[in-house]
């Protein structure tokens, strides 16, 4: 193609090709319109990449890049160029434009003769996958599906094309299909394992996430990274395995790693979450440079731990050394409150969120009404709940429901109970709350309804489980049940532990 070039294109191109300043790149625009260039795709597309990575600065005005590469693409009357497209596409995900990128996607496909391939959808699964936003959550299942379709017909596979899909069906919380394909890979480098152990932590399923990190280890010559060890660290402080995170810690420290600030909030968070909250504290104190992570980590594991005070204390040290807080401090500093029972400074901090420059979200009211619950406040409890500008989730109705049972307010249980009902935010653990009310005041033909009510709903209450740590390995038993999938049949050792229980009962009582 490029010997039907004409002079002044390749004269273009040529001067493309070259690093220019924003003057030089406004002068071949100038160039490009004088000359009527708008029909060669390739010299758009490369002046498109140009202006995204430069920002313009004249005489009358600072002008980002970005922008006014999406100015020239927007004016371009052909679009059906999948190069051309993609590149203005990657451009937003490069400056982490990643809703922009995913709106020109859904415009170009309603609008104009574009095709997306297989390089669109691996750039739009990088949007949907650092995005938050509801229309693009809703998006990413088809697009990892259209990903998946293009890439079965690619005819060259790459590392980085089977990582980008994996990590896609990890974001789109199909873990099934993302270990698929990571079983399937031809080649895996450290990110791609990456990819799936992060996945395997965000999915809450983190002894599998402990398996495929020994598996790096022992099976490849792989080093972990930070990335390695922040997902890890994640999945053990959701386990409690407390043996394994010191056996991290200690690999952070041979790596060198220990000093990186992503990796202490880690440390800091699995440790508080293991109950270690001395050596959280430890972790803590030794960061030079705190950031606003730093704080979370330690406010938050405070408050887990019953520390309330000492909360509060690490956050007035926070806001002193004029580190703003966020949403997650105030979370954990409400969160505080309501662990230590402190009324007043819960209702404070609450106030005092607009003085920070935030809005008061659902989590934070929830964590007030928790409180006034826990303390007996049952009016101010549902009073607030009424003037949040919210609509009560299910989490705050069961969190109230529990504090009207502990304090044995029938009539406002009743209460609540209907309008969870009509706002279809019932669940199996709010009718088990209203029964254990009902048993507790002998209320008999009340419980035979209610466990009515849960037969013919289909409802089921989630089976508690636990966790322990042997020889670095985590087993995990659920309540009632006898088969574990580490151990096998526990049938026969739980048949023997009454047993074992009564000789060593003997063996005491012969002792005293």
């Amino acid at each position: 193609m490029a010997g039907l070039w004409s002079s002044i294109e390749k004269k273009c191109f040529s001067l493309l090709q070259q690093k220019q300043s924003c003057i030089s790149l406004l002068q071949i625009h100038a160039f490009i319109l004088r000359n009527t260039l708008y029909a060669n795709p390739n010299i758009l597309t490369k002046f498109i990449a140009a202006c995204s990575s430069t920002s313009f600065t004249t005489r009358f005005d600072h002008i980002p890049g970005i922008r006014y590469a999406r100015h020239v693409f927007d004016h371009i009357a052909d679009k059906g160029d999948s190069f051309l497209c993609n590149t203005m596409i990657k451009s937003h995900n490069d400056h982490h434009q990643f809703d922009e990128a995913l709106l020109l996607c859904r415009y170009l496909r309603r609008g104009t003769h574009f095709m997306p391939d297989v390089y669109t959808y691996l750039f739009l699964s990088k949007s949907c996958s650092s995005n938050s936003y509801d229309w693009e959550g809703r998006q990413l299942h088809s697009v990892v599906i259209k990903t998946r379709v293009l890439f079965d017909v690619m005819p060259l596979r790459n590392v980085v094309s089977w990582t980008t899909l994996i990590s896609g069906f990890c974001n789109d919380n199909d873990i099934h299909s993302a270990r698929k394909l990571f079983d399937a890979m031809p080649e895996k480098n450290l990110v791609s394992w990456n990819a799936m152990i992060c996945g395997y932590s965000q999915s809450k399923q983190p002894n599998e996430a402990l398996k495929l990190f020994h598996e790096l280890q022992y099976n490849t010559v792989l080093e972990a990274d930070e990335i390695t060890i922040i997902s890890i660290l994640q999945a053990i402080a959701a386990l409690g395995a407390l043996d394994l995170g010191c056996w991290v810690h200690k690999y952070v420290k041979r790596k060198g790693s220990d000093k990186k600030i992503k990796v202490c909030t880690s440390l800091i968070d699995m440790y508080a979450k293991c109950g270690e909250i001395t050596k959280a504290l430890h972790i803590f104190e030794g960061i030079p440079e705190k950031v606003t992570s730093c704080w979370n980590a330690i406010i938050n594991g405070l408050a887990i731990n019953g520390y309330g005070e000492e909360a509060l204390t690490v956050f007035h040290d926070m806001i002193s050394e004029g580190c703003r807080p966020n949403a997650v401090t105030m979370i954990g500093v409400l969160s505080a409150c309501s662990h230590s029972g402190l009324v007043e400074e819960g209702k404070r901090w609450l106030n005092a969120m607009e003085h920070f420059g935030l809005i008061p979200q659902m989590e934070h009211y929830g964590c007030v009404v928790d409180l006034l619950g826990k303390v007996g406040c049952l009016d101010e409890a549902e009073k607030l709940i009424e003037s949040m500008p919210y609509e009560a989730n299910d989490i705050i109705i069961s969190s109230f429901l529990s504090a009207c049972v502990n304090w044995k307010d029938l009539s406002r249980a009743e209460r609540l109970i209907k309008r969870a009902t009509e706002m279809d935010l019932l669940n199996a653990g709010n009718y088990v709350l209203l029964r254990n009310l009902y048993a507790m005041e002998r209320r008999w033909d009340e419980v035979k309804k209610i466990k009515w009510l849960i037969r013919t709903s289909g409802a089921k209450k989630e089976a508690g489980s636990s966790s322990i740590e042997t020889n670095g390995v985590v087993g995990e038993f659920i309540s009632g049940g006898t088969v574990h999938p580490q151990w096998g049949d526990m049938q026969p050792v739980l048949e023997q532990l009454p047993i074992h229980m009564k000789g060593m009962e003997e063996q005491c009582i012969k002792l005293q």
